[in-house]
């Protein structure tokens, strides 16, 4: 159980993957910071009331990626936190705060580890597989100041990339329903940053398109161990 590192997750329309995200957090960290946006359509406010006595629950509306990072940063009381999205867990040999405590050996102030992203199905990924390094792992009092994939200012924080850890990401191999529904979303963010926000602005359905070009080229996962972890964690729904 992770003493020193708290979760915080920003939640909309996620009760498709929710619960795999909430049961690994819950399993595994004394802290869970949640922002629910208070526009979710599904099942997603009903599944996070249902564990209300194991998470700390906010509902806000939503006015932003960073605003709404920054509000459920605040809520936090361990002085380092983990920024999780609702279809992402962790895989990998260490707990979060054994990462701290060799960042803090290391005077480093935020870590970043690696991305696995599902293509298709949970034994695939788009190939050539290409290194997608999330910086996710910071001190408490840290703050976002960029939207979508451009989130901290990395001049003030001397970053350590932690190879032994993976974050394993579902989001593209949700339902067709579901990636329109998160185009239309983000539409409100035309501007959230150079690499999808043009194409949001021009697709009303820009991630399905991306996910289906991006399935006619694939390679298999092939690590046996990884294989049984994804298995375990995928199977749950509810």
């Amino acid at each position: 159980m992770n003493k020193k590192v708290s979760i915080c997750m920003r939640v909309h329309n996620s009760e498709d993957c929710l619960p795999r995200t909430l049961k690994w957090c819950i399993e595994n960290f004394e802290e869970i910071n949640i922002v629910e946006s208070g526009e979710s359509t599904d099942r997603t406010y009903d599944i996070l009331k249902a564990h209300e006595d194991k998470i700390n629950l906010f509902t806000r509306n939503d006015d932003g990626f960073k605003n709404q990072s920054n509000f459920i940063l605040e809520k936090n009381t361990k002085p380092w936190t983990f920024l999780l999205d609702a279809d992402e867990i962790i895989y990998g040999p260490w707990s979060l705060d054994q990462v701290v405590t060799l960042m803090e050996k290391e005077n480093r102030t935020m870590a970043s580890m690696d991305r696995l992203n599902f293509q298709q199905n949970i034994y695939h990924t788009r190939k050539p597989r290409t290194p997608d390094p999330q910086a996710r792992l910071i001190r408490s009092s840290t703050r976002v100041v960029g939207e979508m994939h451009e989130l901290w200012d990395f001049s003030k924080e001397r970053l350590m990339f932690v190879p032994q850890m993976l974050m394993l990401h579902w989001g593209h191999i949700r339902s067709k329903d579901k990636l329109v529904e998160k185009s239309l979303h983000y539409k409100k963010y035309v501007g959230i940053d150079h690499v999808d926000g043009e194409n949001i602005d021009k697709y009303d359905d820009w991630f399905h398109r991306r996910n289906a070009e991006w399935d006619k080229n694939l390679e298999p996962i092939t690590d046996l161990n990884l294989i049984t972890f994804i298995e375990k964690w995928d199977g749950i729904n509810e």
